[in-house]
């Protein structure tokens, strides 16, 4: 089995279309209000950021470790 290198940039949009998915879902359902969103959303940007970020920092350890085998 071949393994592939993540693609940051697609798992970072993905969440991103996930999580719009996942606000607006929680919206209709009636678990959070649309007074809420001023708040929500930019929680889950930076949760996705924050992924996105870890997601880069192991690709680059994980570069470097096999460089130095």
């Amino acid at each position: 089995m071949k393994v592939h290198e993540t693609d940051v940039t697609s798992l970072v949009f993905g969440l991103v279309f996930l999580s719009t998915a996942l606000v607006w879902a929680l919206v209709q359902w009636g678990v959070i209000t649309v007074s809420m969103l001023p708040i929500a959303v930019p929680v889950v940007l930076v949760v996705v950021g924050v992924i996105g970020v870890v997601a880069s920092v192991a690709r680059v350890r994980a570069r470097e470790d096999q460089a130095e085998l």
